[in-house]
């Protein structure tokens, strides 16, 4: 097995939000933040969405299926496709995920900016709106929190290419994916205008 590591980069261009879950809210406070490091509170993109967002992309965008046996095995197989895999009576052997997703951090300059307070995430108040009244809904106010343009986070993403795997094949479908990102969004409320997003990876 042969392991490469891809630098990636993601540039957020509209307002970024990746919910922390909350447990409480409080009068007067942010109803929905950004997930954070525990240790430096700065914001953070969790592997676990860029993975799952380029998943979901490339199964319902890219050509793929969600039992589509290059995106199992590649980005991990779920319990569908090995229920499927063992009604068929196939001798099917799992092998490791081939992309493993790392965290991606502030890099090193927004980050000094955030310590500077130069830059902020951003506090976005919405509204929900009553059709008959044409007012707004009683509790209907909410705060959302978001990451601002121009940030950008770093990290990586590690391929194994096992003994039988194309290495080409698999950068092409990664490459496939973060391209349908970039005309996506990541986070929630994309189609409110938020997490306009630009992924490349950095050799």
């Amino acid at each position: 097995m042969k392991k490469i590591v891809k630098k990636v980069e993601v540039e957020v261009l509209t307002g970024l939000h990746i919910g922390a879950g909350n447990d409480a809210l409080q009068i007067g406070g942010v109803d929905s933040s950004v997930i954070k490091d525990p240790v430096t509170l700065l914001p953070y993109i969790p592997g676990s969405s860029l993975k799952g967002k380029i998943r979901c992309l490339l199964e319902t965008e890219g050509g793929y299926s969600e039992l589509d046996d290059t995106i199992n095995e590649y980005f991990g197989p779920t319990s569908d496709y090995l229920r499927r895999k063992k009604s068929n009576g196939d001798n099917y052997e799992q092998k490791p995920t081939r992309f493993i997703f790392r965290d991606l951090f502030l890099d090193d300059e927004d980050k000094q900016k955030f310590q500077m307070g130069e830059i902020t995430t951003e506090f976005k108040t919405e509204i929900v709106i009553d059709r008959k009244k044409g007012t707004a809904k009683d509790g209907g106010l909410r705060t959302i929190e978001r990451v601002p343009p121009s940030v950008k986070f770093k990290g990586e993403i590690l391929i194994r290419v096992m003994d039988n795997d194309n290495e080409k094949d698999l950068i092409k479908v990664l490459e496939e994916g973060i391209e349908l990102l970039n005309n996506d969004y990541l986070g929630g409320s994309g189609s409110r205008g938020y997490g306009a997003v630009k992924v490349k990876l950095i050799d």
